[in-house]
C-alpha cells in the first residue's frame, strides 16, 4: 500500500516547487541552484551505489540491464535537446522566449515526470530499501522541477495561475507514470536501468551544471550535503533483498 501514499508525495513535491517560486522565489534563482546541488549529491548517490548495482543484480536481466541505462541516459538527453528546448533552473531571470518554448519545456518535463513515477513504482515492487531511497531522490529534484517549470511560465506571460497549473501537470504526470507500471507491472530490471541512466543525466547534466554557478564553497557544501542525506538515509533503512 505504500505507493498510494509515497507516489503522491512526490507528486507534491512538484507542486511545493512550483508554489515556492510563485510566493516566494521569484527572482531568487541562487537558493534554487543550492537546492540543485543538494538533489545533485543525493541522486549521483542512490544512482552508483543502489540503482544500479540492483539493476545488475536482477536474474531476469542482469548484465544486459547496463544496456538500459545507457539508453536511459540517452532518452532524456533527446527529450530535453530535440523535443523541448535545453531550460535550467532560475528562468525567471532571462525575458527572452515565446510562449511556444514554456509549452515545449512542459512537454519535456511531463515526458520526465512520468518516466519518475514508473521509476517509483519498479522501485518499491523490489521489495528492498530502494523504494524509500528513489521517492527520497525524486522527491529532492521534483521540488527544482516545480520550481523550473513555474518560473518558465512566470517569464512566458502565463501569470501565476498559469505557473500552478502547468506544476501540477507535471505532479499528475507523476501520478499517471506510477499508477501505469502498478498496472501493467513491467519488467523491474529494465525499468530500473532507465531510472539509473534519467538520474545520472539529471544530475550530472542538469543539476549540478547549475549549482556550479554559486561562487565559493557553497556549491560544494550543497552537493555533499545531497551525499550525506543519501549515507544517512541508507544506513537508517536496512538494506534487504
Amino acid at each position: 500500500m505504500s505507493i498510494y501514499w509515497l507516489a503522491p508525495l512526490a507528486s507534491l513535491a512538484t507542486l511545493l516547487g512550483g508554489w515556492g517560486v510563485v510566493r516566494f522565489l521569484q527572482g531568487r534563482a541562487q537558493f534554487m541552484r543550492l537546492l540543485s546541488g543538494v538533489a545533485a549529491g543525493y541522486l549521483l548517490s542512490v544512482t552508483v551505489v543502489r540503482i544500479i548495482p540492483e539493476c545488475l543484480e536482477d536474474s531476469r536481466g542482469g548484465e544486459h540491464n547496463a544496456l538500459w541505462i545507457l539508453a536511459g541516459y540517452l532518452l532524456v538527453h533527446i527529450m530535453e535537446h530535440g523535443i523541448t528546448l535545453h531550460f535550467h533552473y532560475g528562468e525567471e531571470t532571462h525575458k527572452d522566449g515565446s510562449p511556444l518554448s514554456g509549452v515545449l519545456a512542459l512537454v519535456g518535463l511531463s515526458l520526465h515526470s512520468l518516466m519518475d513515477g514508473v521509476a517509483i513504482a519498479a522501485a518499491l515492487s523490489t521489495h528492498s530499501n530502494l523504494g524509500p531511497l528513489v521517492v527520497l531522490g525524486i522527491l529532492f529534484h521534483r521540488i527544482p522541477e516545480g520550481g523550473t517549470i513555474a518560473s518558465i511560465f512566470l517569464v512566458r506571460g502565463f501569470g501565476n495561475r498559469g505557473a500552478l497549473m502547468a506544476a501540477g501537470t507535471l505532479a499528475l504526470a507523476a501520478l499517471v507514470g506510477s499508477a501505469g507500471q502498478s498496472m501493467l507491472n513491467l519488467p523491474t530490471g529494465p525499468i530500473l536501468g532507465l531510472t539509473a541512466g534519467l538520474a545520472l543525466y539529471v544530475a550530472s547534466s542538469d543539476l549540478l551544471p547549475e549549482v556550479q554557478k554559486v561562487s565559493g564553497l557553497r556549491s560544494t557544501v550543497a552537493l555533499l550535503s545531497g551525499v550525506g542525506i543519501f549515507l544517512l538515509s541508507a544506513r537508517l533503512l536496512p538494506h534487504q533483498h
